[in-house]
């Protein structure tokens, strides 16, 4: 549906800035015709003034039989008759203009361009005196040419133009197109996902229950099919949950509830809750500087949920008998909090991935380690909604580290 309607976008953006460029050169060209025509109407007043009217005032009609000049020049009467024509007008007959030898007469000063012969020039009708007006004649022909020489570059140059307004045409398509074109990838993957991740849990549930009925249970397997169904039920919740997060992560911040809450009751708090699970796997848990208070202005629940699912990896991925070592800090305006557990090694792209959606590196694999691949994702969306952020650590091999930063609590100044 994008290629079609980017395919579209391009050929009338091409069309509206070709038709644009054409609209450009014709004004141009008409700039230039009209330039031209006004430099050749200057030079022929200008000898109108200094040469012709000048001649003509002190000696007459006689002295222009004998004259030679770049110009046509002639004398006419009243009647439109020639009286008087310089030597190299004397077969230069253009078909007179009444309406503009009756200007003329009037005292105006008026031009046509008209051909006489194989050229066209440029005809100005002038008066003399009562008697008798000038008609002054200059050819065109150099100024024809630089008009021609404008529209044949045109010509050579119009499809380099518009194959240079196809490619900007892509361009701008493209480049205003791509948050269209994020969005709809966006959906077919979150589609794809939501049912690929709905549908194991769901089928996990119809199975036991369709298992279950084929013959008379005890009372102790109906419950334990229950018990399977209420988990199997709170993993769906908990996705959906996730997902509705997923959904409007990319489209906005996350709506907060702030209030001031102190970082590190949240962390032992849900250290607390993992105590039973760190034992079983016999793994050495270290804090630092865990007992001072790190106060910031955020979600609590939120910022609690993230401090779970930072944990529950560290948990869940550090083999039996491996390390977790968590501090806490204040730098600056922010709260920083590092979460490192051993770990097996991981590639730079694995870990260049990991808060990607979906995305779940080759260890939770291999080690066949539950997840949808969202937690990391929805943490840092979480944080990043809180102005603060969560990067991965450069590390010592068999180690990995994440450092949660959140902007710290100021307190008001007091005056």
């Amino acid at each position: 549906m994008i290629e079609p309607t980017k395919k579209r976008l391009t050929i009338i953006f091409t069309l509206v800035i070709a038709a644009f460029c054409i609209v450009i050169l014709v004004i141009s060209y008409l700039i230039l015709h009209q330039s031209l025509v006004n430099a050749v109407k200057r030079h022929m007043q200008e000898d109108m003034r200094t040469e012709f009217l000048d001649q003509f005032n002190r000696s007459g009609l006689d002295p222009f039989r004998n004259m030679w000049d770049e110009h046509h020049f002639q004398i006419l009467n009243k009647e439109g008759m020639v009286v008087v024509s310089t030597r190299n007008s004397q077969k230069f007959y253009p078909g007179l203009n009444k309406g503009l030898l009756d200007k003329a007469f009037s005292g105006k000063q008026v031009f046509e361009t008209k051909t006489v012969g194989d050229q066209t020039n440029l005809i100005s009708y002038f008066p003399l005196d009562g008697k008798y007006v000038g008609r002054l004649a200059a050819s065109l022909k150099d100024e024809l040419k630089y008009e021609r020489s404008f529209v044949g570059h045109v010509v050579i140059f119009f499809p380099l133009m518009v194959l240079l307004s196809y490619i900007v045409s892509r361009y701008l398509v493209n480049y205003a197109m791509k948050p269209i074109s994020d969005i709809f990838m966006f959906q077919e993957t979150f589609s794809s996902n939501v049912t690929h991740e709905l549908r194991s849990p769901l089928a996990a549930i119809k199975g036991n229950f369709e298992v279950t009925l084929r013959k008379d249970r005890t009372a102790g397997e109906y419950r334990d099919v229950i018990d399977f169904g209420l988990k199997e039920t709170d993993r769906i919740i908990d996705l959906l949950n996730n997902l509705a997060l997923l959904a409007s992560s990319k489209y906005k911040p996350l709506d907060l509830l702030k209030k001031r809450a102190d970082i590190s009751s949240i962390m032992e708090e849900v250290i607390a809750s993992y105590k039973d699970l760190i034992d079983a796997k016999k793994i050495r848990l270290t804090i630092s500087d865990g007992t001072a208070s790190y106060y910031c202005d955020c979600d609590a629940g939120l910022i609690k949920r993230t401090v779970e699912n930072l944990l529950d990896n560290a948990v869940k991925y550090t083999p039996d008998g491996g390390v977790i070592d968590i501090s806490l800090a204040r730098k600056g305006r922010k709260i920083l909090l590092a979460i490192s557990n051993t770990c097996d090694p991981m590639s730079r792209e694995e870990t260049r991935k990991i808060f990607e959606p979906f995305y779940r590196s080759s260890n939770p694999v291999k080690m066949k380690k539950e997840g949808k691949g969202l937690g990391l994702y929805i943490s840092r969306y979480i944080v990043r909604s809180h102005g603060g952020d969560i990067v991965v650590n450069e590390s010592e091999p068999g180690m990995f580290s994440l450092t949660l930063s959140l902007p710290a609590h100021l307190p008001l100044k007091k005056g």
